[in-house]
């Protein structure tokens, strides 16, 4: 019961930090991807995902149905990904709980509700904290298949490793290992070799679509990426998420406390716990391994977020080191090899002041992911830029009878821009459009190696100029909006004005690195 009671304070904790400011960021570029395409009817929006995606269509389709139900602004659309990461927090609970003890599940639930990472894509509207409920679901499943592999348990994995393969092609790094495992330690079993099979059939069925998406280059840029930099970004994001105030301390004190747990796990834990434990962990490091060879193979995706669905076995694991030091439990853990694995139901206990350093333990990386989440949400620079406020600070729209301009130095695309402002196109050479009216938003953001998770800093610097040269045209006023500044040109009159003498103003910048857009009246 009192642990029943703890998980639901952890679920309802894991909730709040979820949904607060769910809707105070505007979508970045990724999410407005997201955004624009479940404004399609189903058809076309599926017909194009291989064009415009490089994940299978399940989320999209979810997020179809979702943000009919809740709306496609941003609290409605990122509510689902919310939905899924507190759900998350009971199921961690469930699979922690079967592959090592109850004590270790309380552990597993805590680090899942204040784990700033998952926060993070609690929070976005991409498929990433799906991802991680499904391949949480099918580790759980994995888990009493392991316990005893009848069919209600591999079917039940079978259909959970389904929906993570339909959400994302990097669930393989989680199913695999899983599949391996059963295949080898249960192999005489008909239910777990016609299990294994299926699982594979769905993941082979996918495979046109990802050679299809693979050939649009969508995610070339990972690859073009330094993979020494992509794996050192690992570690530090499981453990402190995206970004976070004081970094570099709470960086090295969370390694500290995952290394004495870790430790805890090899020198502590009991035979049962510690079984389960290496098993999580065996998963992780063996899913970790899977992702590295597909590198080799010439397929090189990896990053934190494609492969965050290897966090929960890996805080399982931890969770076991965690654990051991704690007093008197029901163990649930096995003896034996293939095919005789069964719960001991031993009793064991651990007394004085040693039984608390595990729960200090856990504490502490709870702390510091609090820490990190709630910095986040306190500083706009680590959160997503915010594009709504700036099309606030534009304007309704262009006067009747004339366009209006706007330039945005160092940007390349519409989106997320044109999700809020109607009616907004490139402006191209020759062509030239009669307006009264050009803005020039100029970006300040803080900048470091290989951002890509849609902070501030995947935004690049531009300098706003104190001038703009355009015949006709004088400063009206300017304006700081977060992360942009806002210049607004006006002219007494409607007059036409080309790309190239735009080009000619520019000083800071040149018209190749920006995007010159224009909004019809």
């Amino acid at each position: 019961m009192r642990s029943t009671r703890t998980l639901l304070a952890l679920t309802v904790a894991g909730a709040i930090l979820r949904f607060y400011g769910l809707g105070h960021q505007g979508f970045w570029f990724d999410e407005a991807n997201t955004a624009l395409l479940v404004k399609f009817s189903p058809g076309k929006m599926i017909g194009l995902i291989p064009q415009t995606e490089s994940t299978p269509p399940l989320y999209y389709c979810v997020a179809w149905v979702w943000s009919r139900i809740f709306g496609d602004g941003e609290a409605g659309l990122r509510s689902l990904s919310a939905v899924c990461g507190v759900l998350t927090i009971p199921v961690a609970w469930a699979a922690a709980r079967e592959l090592v003890s109850d004590r270790a599940a309380v552990l597993a639930a805590a680090l899942t509700a204040f784990n700033p990472l998952l926060i993070w894509y609690s929070q976005e509207a991409r498929s990433y904290e799906l991802l991680v409920l499904f391949t949480a679901l099918a580790l759980l499943a994995f888990a009493y298949a392991v316990r005893e592999p009848s069919p209600l348990a591999i079917a039940a994995w079978v259909i959970a490793c389904a929906l993570a393969l339909a959400t994302h092609y990097y669930a393989v790094v989680t199913v695999a290992p899983e599949a391996a495992w059963l295949l080898w330690e249960y192999r005489r079993e008909r239910a777990v070799r016609v299990g294994v099979g299926l699982a594979a059939l769905c993941g082979l069925a996918l495979i046109p679509l990802a050679l299809s998406q693979n050939s649009t280059g969508h995610d070339s840029w990972i690859a073009h990426a330094p993979l020494n930099l992509r794996l050192a970004q690992i570690v530090p994001q499981f453990l402190l998420g995206t970004g976070s105030p004081l970094r570099k301390p709470l960086k090295f004190v969370g390694f500290a406390l995952v290394l004495v747990g870790l430790v805890l796990l090899v020198t502590r834990a009991r035979g049962d716990e510690r079984r389960g434990a290496l098993l999580a962990g065996g998963l992780a490091i063996t899913g970790f391994l899977l992702s590295l060879a597909f590198v080799a193979a010439g397929s090189d995706a990896l990053i934190t977020r494609n492969i965050v669905g290897l966090w929960l076995p890996a805080t399982i694991a931890l969770s076991g080191g965690l654990a051991s030091t704690l007093g008197s439990e029901r163990a649930r853990g096995w003896v034996g090899t293939r095919g005789v694995l069964q719960s001991t139901g031993r009793s064991y206990s651990r007394g004085g002041a040693s039984r608390f350093i595990g729960p200090a333990l856990g504490g502490g990386l709870c702390a510091i992911g609090l820490t990190a989440a709630i910095g986040v949400q306190a500083n706009y620079n680590l959160q997503r830029p915010n594009w709504r406020p700036v099309a606030t600070a534009l304007g309704p729209g262009p006067a009747p009878g004339a366009d209006r301009l706007i330039l945005v130095q160092h940007y390349r695309t519409l989106l997320p821009l044109s999700l809020y402002i109607p009616n907004l196109h490139f402006l191209r050479a020759p062509a030239a459009h009669r307006v009264s009216d050009i803005y020039v938003i100029s970006i300040s953001s803080p900048q470091q190696p290989l951002c890509w998770w849609g902070a501030a800093c995947n935004l690049i610097p531009s300098q706003m100029q104190q001038r703009y040269r355009i015949r006709g045209f004088h400063t009206a006023w300017l304006r700081h909006v977060e992360q942009f500044t806002i210049m607004l040109l006006v002219s007494d009159r409607p007059r036409t004005v080309t790309p190239t003498e735009v080009a000619r103003a520019l000083v800071t910048t040149t018209l190749p690195n920006d995007e010159l857009l224009f909004q019809r009246s």
